[in-house]
């Protein structure tokens, strides 16, 4: 009514402006809703960035409000790059977002990575899309003081100048990068490398999905680099260069091997309990479908079966071994010695021929199995009755 008939006063009309409700302008945010965070990122085209300390607790709040939380699909279509589409009856109109950028970045406790790695969130390939960061030496390091008198340089200051730079850049009306073309065939051939990695895979069941998402993550990664390059004077703005390129495909190959450092901690934390029950289950020789369907009985995942196969083949002492393609056998490694059995030697235990068992002439075994034995000497156990149950 105002911005129609005007404000009058002392009968002249005076120009009056209908004001806009103001929206606040945040990158960063760590509590929220799914109708929260699309409203952020509305009024913030060039991406919001989700920080939360226990990443775990954003898989849980998924089904928090309702069962038609549909955050896991609007990141999964934010990743491949296409529009966001929030249509509510609370909203006054709909939400469009033509080029989504939401990045995730949280932490989570080693005992907690089962929770993590969940079926439902290994099949829609959500966590084929996250960069893992674990260390090889876990030590934490102790601080040290200096006396001041070392100089030292202002980091965080060049950062903040870095990050300004980058940020300075206009949008959206920027340009589109295109690498170079000796980057783009070094591109290529590493990735058609993994290709025929796969294509060699004749189980389908063995085909890690996660390895079809590397090449969407190394072109991210260049794209990084060679802004990065250009913010501190180490490179232009016209192309991704070979050198962004090397340098993502070699960080990919840490990440890669971190992801596969905590795989073998989730099996090995997996199959710990459920090992035995799990072996009992199969015969001397089994399948990998035979061992799939005993670790649905125990609780193990497709994938855990595959890695814990890998695992057993490949460890010092291997439990398996793989025969064929798809088919196991057991192997029967050297168990520790008992505690409390001794060694049946002809000598004492600096002298003779150690292994060499002798038997009391009253005993009859007909069969010796040889086990490794550890001598007692304060022990002198003799009878038939207590070697039969040292020898099963």
């Amino acid at each position: 009514m105002l911005a129609s008939s005007g404000n009058r006063r002392g009968g002249e009309a005076e120009d009056c402006t209908l004001l806009r409700k103001p929206q606040l302008v945040t990158t960063v945010i760590s509590d929220f809703t799914p109708e929260a965070m699309m409203s952020i990122h509305q009024y913030n085209p060039r991406g919001i960035a989700l920080v939360v300390d226990e990443i775990r607790a954003l898989f849980n709040s998924v089904k928090r409000y309702n069962n038609r939380n549909n955050l896991i699909e609007d990141l999964l279509t934010a990743y491949s790059g296409q529009p966001l589409k929030v249509i509510r009856k609370s909203e006054a109109r709909p939400i469009l977002i033509k080029n989504p950028c939401i990045n995730i970045i949280g932490s989570a406790q080693t005992n907690l990575l089962p929770e993590i790695f969940r079926a439902e969130y290994m099949v829609n390939g959500l966590l084929d899309r996250f960069l893992f960061v674990y260390p090889k030496d876990r030590r934490i390091s102790g601080w040290k003081r200096d006396d001041g008198t070392i100089a030292r340089p202002d980091l965080v200051g060049q950062w903040r100048e870095v990050l300004n730079r980058i940020v300075s850049l206009p949008y959206p009306t920027g340009v589109v990068l295109n690498m170079a073309d000796d980057a783009e065939e070094y591109f290529y051939n590493w990735y058609n490398g993994i290709i025929e990695e796969v294509n060699a895979i004749e189980d389908d069941a063995e085909v890690e999905s996660r390895k079809m998402k590397l090449n969407g993550n190394a072109a991210r990664l260049s794209l990084v680099f060679q802004a990065l390059k250009w913010a501190t004077d180490g490179g232009g703005m016209q192309c991704v260069d070979l050198e962004s390129v090397q340098a993502a495909i070699r960080m990919i190959g840490y990440y890669e091997e971190t992801y596969r450092r905590i795989q073998e901690l989730i099996v090995t934390s997996n199959i710990g309990e459920s090992k035995e029950a799990w072996s009992s289950l199969l015969g001397d020789t089994f399948t990998a479908g035979n061992a799939i369907v005993a670790g649905k009985r125990v609780g193990l995942s497709r994938r855990s079966v595959y890695y814990a196969l890998k695992q057993l083949c490949c460890q010092p002492n291997p439990l398996l071994e793989k025969i064929d393609h798809g088919t196991y056998r057991k192997l029967c490694p050297n168990k520790p010695a008992a505690p409390c059995t001794i060694a049946l030697s002809d000598g004492e235990t600096g002298g003779g021929r150690a292994g060499r068992c002798i038997l009391p002439q009253s005993t009859n075994v007909k069969r010796l199995i040889p086990i490794p034995l550890q001598r007692c000497p304060e022990i002198e156990l003799w009878t038939k009755d207590v070697y039969d149950w040292c020898a099963r």
